[in-house]
């Protein structure tokens, strides 16, 4: 069966993915396989898409650069699961050749874990919020530093589950790989043996804590608010 195109269909232009009817086609079969499950093999999708191979493989090469699909010699080509390294190597070309500058992916971050917090504090069951308060609590450990930084990641972390909002997290984590990758962050940065827990860290997560386990987002959002003031 031909969905519609020549044999001789043209190479993409990757910016043009998604408007390219080859992409999208091959978007519905992507769809209906779990990750991990094996595509049909080259010869059979060009046939029942009507395609070349030349055409095909480069679909699926673009897919495979945009971490949507792997393939293994002499085993076939695999769905890959909902993955944020892509866009983390995105950003991190943006801020290593277009001139993105990287200090400014901290207020996307902000945005992204404000909105977080909201659905946080609407979502959160009681298995998360004891994730929440096992992080706050160590938070107090301001002697030791490294320990208080890492529970302010988890604390974060676990926002960010309690949100269940996939698209929040995933780039939420894309662009915070991108931070780590460009040593912004703790404890990539070169500076890190030398940080020091912020004065207030606890207190103010705790106050955010208290309006998530009070399921109360404009609260939860005004305490963000103040933490990032």
């Amino acid at each position: 069966m031909s969905y519609g195109y020549t044999r001789d269909e043209p190479l993409m232009d990757p910016p043009d993915a998604l408007a390219d009817p080859l992409a999208m086609r091959l978007a519905e079969i992507i769809q209906g396989v779990r990750p991990g499950g094996r595509l049909p093999s080259e010869r059979t999708l060009a046939t029942d898409l009507g395609v070349s191979r030349t055409a095909l493989r480069d679909r699926l090469r673009f897919l495979e650069s945009a971490g949507i699909l792997r393939r293994r010699s002499g085993s076939g080509t695999y769905v890959e699961a909902l993955n944020p390294h892509a866009l983390t190597r995105t950003l991190g070309v943006a801020v290593t050749f277009s001139g993105l500058p990287a200090d400014s992916l901290f207020a996307a971050l902000d945005a992204l874990d404000r909105q977080i917090t909201r659905e946080a504090a609407g979502n959160a069951d009681r298995g998360q919020l004891a994730h929440l308060l096992q992080a706050l609590n160590g938070m107090r450990e301001i002697g030791q530093p490294g320990r208080a930084l890492a529970a302010h990641q988890r604390f974060h972390d676990a926002m960010a589950d309690a949100a269940a909002n996939p698209a929040l997290s995933f780039l939420r984590a894309g662009v915070l790989g991108a931070l780590r990758n460009a040593r912004l962050v703790w404890p990539d940065r070169p500076d890190s043996a030398d940080v020091d827990v912020p004065p207030g860290m606890y207190e103010r997560h705790r106050r955010i804590y208290q309006a998530i386990a009070g399921h109360d987002p404009i609260g939860a959002t005004a305490a963000f608010d103040a933490e990032h003031a």
